[in-house]
């Protein structure tokens, strides 16, 4: 008999523990419910019902539980981060209040990447011409579509006491403004990818998360895998994996997804994926899909496939607040996406120059590395741009793709650092956005023609007589 009681109370012990794993809530905006939202905890998904409630089935490692906004919402984000999540340990019944965006499926998505500042100067450096320059576009673009920044890692220098007064500066913009996680938002005092991140969870929120921006979904992930101690690798876990397979399963094949991360998934210097990366183009193979990146402080376009590019910007903080210019020559700013009435655009926004100021013409000379040249510093460049040159009114066609450096950024940092060794992190970095015109020695000028992605035409004429 006393074996049999046993039984009982171990199975009734079992039910107890997985009914308090269990956990319930409501979707909802000003009290009207909001049916069909995705909620989830990481690893386990649902849907909430017409009257907006849900239930959901808690991991055990479980720390949040969020929803991924629908279209024509928003969480709370006067705190300079959306709240889409609740702490899982807070209860078993959670309430998610969103808010109304403009009633229109416009949407514009700023990418910003490293501002990685670590200290009070820094800091002040970020709260000037960038963080202005943010609130400007963000009133403009704001008035006629939902906009929407995301920051693409590094949000500091290793100074996580800085997150929080970033969040409050950000708040300033008066948009939903994300982040996602990068190498120097990790705690280097602790050890492990879980301990290592908890800092930036308490001030962000889950590491992995998604929101519905007007017909599209902006995933973002966490891809970098911290040890401690600086020591780091880019790439995935099985984490990111879960959370993506379950997120998919929700979501039609047809959906153009954004994933916004820290690290680029493709090293083409090194020619090398990061872990487990090409996994992933694997699994998102069928989906129509822009990658947004930074890590890097300097600016590219990759295209893996038909459907799947990677965009990695420039970063907002230039060479580590040093110079306007970043190593690779693109102007510090960053990448401007949207999508008006279907037709979607992106192209890289400078903070200290006009927006159609896309390429630098280096002279004939300039180039420590190409000095037979006139150069073309067009960063950024994809295979929907094309630049080409003319030599005395006879057209030469393409200009040739060539590695290079710019000059303009060598003035700066040298400037900056005057008789002080420049550290090799912020040497100029030789990149693939520049285009060589190579003119005869009788040539007495030249013309370059530049087309954008959008129909733009810029012409430059270059006297080569003198």
């Amino acid at each position: 008999m006393s074996k049999r009681i046993l039984i009982i109370l171990i199975a009734l012990l079992v039910c107890t523990l997985a009914e308090a794993r269990k956990v319930s809530g409501r979707v909802h905006c000003s009290g009207d419910a909001l049916s069909g939202v995705i909620v989830t905890d990481g690893t386990n998904f649902t849907t909430t019902r017409r009257n907006g409630k849900f239930k959901l089935q808690l991991a055990e490692d479980a720390k949040f539980v969020w929803v991924v906004t629908p279209s024509g919402y928003t969480a709370d984000f006067s705190s300079g981060a959306p709240r889409f999540y609740h702490c899982a340990g807070d209860g078993n019944s959670f309430d998610f209040d969103l808010i109304r965006t403009l009633d229109t499926m416009d949407y514009t998505l700023f990418s910003v990447s490293d501002p990685q500042f670590k200290n009070e100067q820094q800091f002040a450096q970020f709260c000037a011409e960038p963080l202005e320059d943010l609130i400007e576009n963000a009133r403009k673009y704001g008035a006629v579509s939902n906009t929407v920044g995301i920051a693409l890692g590094d949000v500091c220098w290793d100074n996580l006491a800085l997150l929080e007064p970033y969040k409050q500066a950000i708040a300033g913009t008066g948009i939903p403004f994300y982040a996602v996680i990068g190498n120097h938002d990790h705690n280097q005092n602790k050890s492990g990818d879980d301990a290592t991140r908890e800092d930036f969870e308490d001030a962000f929120g889950p590491v992995n998360f998604a929101f519905f921006l007007g017909k599209d979904l902006v995933i973002g992930l966490d891809n970098i895998i911290y040890e401690g101690n600086k020591k780091y690798q880019e790439g995935y876990t099985d984490r990111e994996f879960a959370f993506l397979k379950g997120l998919l399963a929700y979501i039609p094949a047809e959906t153009h997804l954004y994933i916004a991360q820290h690290s680029p998934l493709y090293f083409w210097k090194q020619e090398k994926y990061v872990v487990r990366g090409s996994e992933l183009l694997e699994l998102l193979d069928g989906y129509r899909v822009d990658f947004l990146s930074g890590h890097h402080h300097t600016q590219n376009n990759l295209t893996y496939s038909e459907n799947i590019r990677e965009h990695t910007a420039p970063s907002i903080c230039g060479t580590w607040w040093d110079t306007e210019y970043c190593p690779d020559g693109t102007p510090r700013g960053y990448q401007i996406f949207s999508s008006t009435d279907g037709d979607f655009r992106w192209f890289t926004h400078p903070i200290d120059y006009p927006d159609d100021f896309q390429y630098e013409i280096i002279p004939l000379g300039a180039s420590r590395w190409n000095p037979d040249a006139v150069v073309a510093n067009v960063w950024d460049y994809d295979e929907d741009w094309t630049v080409e040159w003319y030599q005395d009114g006879v057209p030469k066609g393409p200009m040739e793709q060539v590695m290079d450096a710019s000059p303009t950024f060598i003035k700066q940092i040298e400037a900056a650092f005057g008789d002080r060794e420049i550290p090799e992190y912020k040497q100029p970095s030789l990149n693939n956005h520049y285009f060589a015109a190579r003119p005869d020695s009788t040539a007495k000028g030249i013309e370059i023609v530049i087309k954008g992605r959008n129909g733009e035409v810029w012409k430059e004429k270059v006297d080569l007589s003198e």
